[in-house]
């Protein structure tokens, strides 16, 4: 019986653990990677920190209009040299009291002051939502563009590898021509030549590759390197072609409408307007209201007429005789503050001008990187036409020459020459191809 459990155990754990390892060997897809880098990229959690402190804040400026209340209570014990009160006798003798209090106070009239502030931490929210916004569009954007470029060095290893194994082939047909005496021995060091060279373009491929890999893990703070692998369905990155159709003055207006570092920098100027008003409520006299109720205590004897002392009154019969009120209204007039009211009311409109040239900068930025953008697509979607149909020539010419070789027309040397052309068309069309995607991809996110 123990030996029956122990085995259904040890099969339901394995079990486990290798669907865990299948998960975890399970090919990302790019949605999974934004999604996966939404909930773990140390830069979009720095954000939300900040979101979550500028609504401390905004629960900070409500606390500015409820009143002050505090509590404050103090015992002691007097030990020494003092003054008895029914002999009038200087004594050493230790004596108890205690004392309390209650004090309320609240702000009756700032200048507007703390419902400026209100409003601003309600547009401090707000801006710093635009500025995560931003951050996780860029960080989405670094993840495209990675996640491409592990795309575009996966294909550069297979065509490596591809003109790896035909150089292999292309080896063994030259010994076996040289055998029957079709083409020279020396041949044999060209393709020996090749093969090395073929080698070589291999292991590069293959660090670009694994390299392109380590640099998204890295975005997404995934630390199993080995096991990390993308989805290569191309079909994923829905490539927008309607893009190239469209006029960049129309990217540009949707571009606006959808950049967040613009919004961000708008609400800094209605931030910036309020900060203006605050300043200026410094000038303004301010009005307050204060309450006190206090008490307090004494184990002391008590002289009453003609000399009489009595004992001390208990401790509530104190409390409740020895009580005394406060309050009143308190009014604070400016008159004089060392320009610090000035001071920071120039500082808040220079702040307002600030802004307002930020966002005409990011502006300028957007239209200009919208435009460049645009006109970068047009000439790469026009250079991978040219490099497709390059790549289609060069194949032809390729394949034609290996028939010649095959049939002693074309010796090694002038074979590999056309291959080079070859492998050049295709490595240029390749590259091409994908930074028409990534050109394509950034262009959207940047609009969107």
């Amino acid at each position: 019986m123990i030996k029956t459990r122990l085995l259904l155990y040890i099969f339901f754990t394995s079990i486990f653990f290798t669907s865990i390892l299948n998960a975890q060997q399970k090919p990302w897809t790019l949605l999974e990677c934004l999604n996966y880098a939404r909930e773990h990229n140390l830069q979009l959690k720095q954000g939300q920190l900040e979101i979550s402190q500028k609504k401390i804040n905004k629960t900070a400026a409500i606390g500015a209009f409820l009143p002050d209340l505090n509590a404050n209570s103090s015992v002691s014990w007097n030990n020494g040299l003092t003054q008895n009160f029914t002999t009038g006798i200087l004594e050493n003798q230790t004596t108890f009291g205690g004392s309390g209090s209650v004090n309320a106070g609240m702000n009756l009239f700032n200048g507007m002051r703390n419902h400026y502030n209100y409003k601003k931490s309600l547009l401090e929210i707000i801006s710093v939502q635009h500025k995560y916004a931003d951050l996780e569009k860029n960080i989405n954007m670094q993840i495209a563009s990675a996640y491409i470029e592990i795309l575009l060095n996966k294909e550069n290893l297979e065509s490596a590898r591809i003109q790896l194994e035909n150089s292999i082939r292309q080896k063994k047909r030259i010994e076996e021509m040289i055998q029957i005496g079709i083409l020279p021995k020396g041949d044999l060091s060209d393709a020996e030549a090749q093969i090395t060279n073929d080698n070589w373009q291999v292991v590069q491929a293959e660090n670009a590759y694994e390299l392109a890999k380590i640099n998204l893990a890295q975005l997404l703070e995934v630390n199993d390197f080995e096991n990390f692998e993308i989805d290569e369905n191309l079909s994923e990155l829905k490539i927008d072609h309607h893009l190239l159709q469209s006029l960049p003055e129309n990217l540009f207006e949707k571009a606006v409408k959808n950049n967040q570092k613009i919004k961000q920098y708008e609400t800094q100027e209605q931030i910036a307007d309020y900060q203006i008003k605050m300043a200026r409520s410094g000038y303004l006299p301010s009005l307050g209201a204060f309450f006190n109720i206090n008490t307090r205590y004494s184990d002391r004897d008590q002289i009453g007429f003609g000399g009489i002392t009595t004992p001390a009154d208990p401790f509530w019969n104190q409390v409740k005789d020895n009580k005394g009120l406060t309050y009143g209204l308190n009014i604070r007039i400016p008159v004089l503050n060392g320009f610090n009211v000035r001071n920071q009311l120039k500082q808040a409109q220079l702040n307002k001008k600030n802004t307002e040239l930020m966002t005409d900068i990011s502006l300028k930025n957007l239209k200009n990187d919208v435009y460049k953008m645009h006109k970068d697509l047009k000439a790469a979607f026009q250079s991978l036409k040219a490099a497709e149909a390059n790549l289609k020539a060069q194949r032809k010419a390729f394949d034609y020459a290996n028939e010649k070789f095959k049939v002693g027309m074309l010796n090694t040397y002038e074979l590999n020459n056309i291959k080079t052309n070859y492998v050049k068309a295709k490595n240029q069309y390749i590259n091409i191809k994908y930074q028409y995607y990534l050109k394509s991809k950034i262009l959207e996110f940047t609009i969107k």
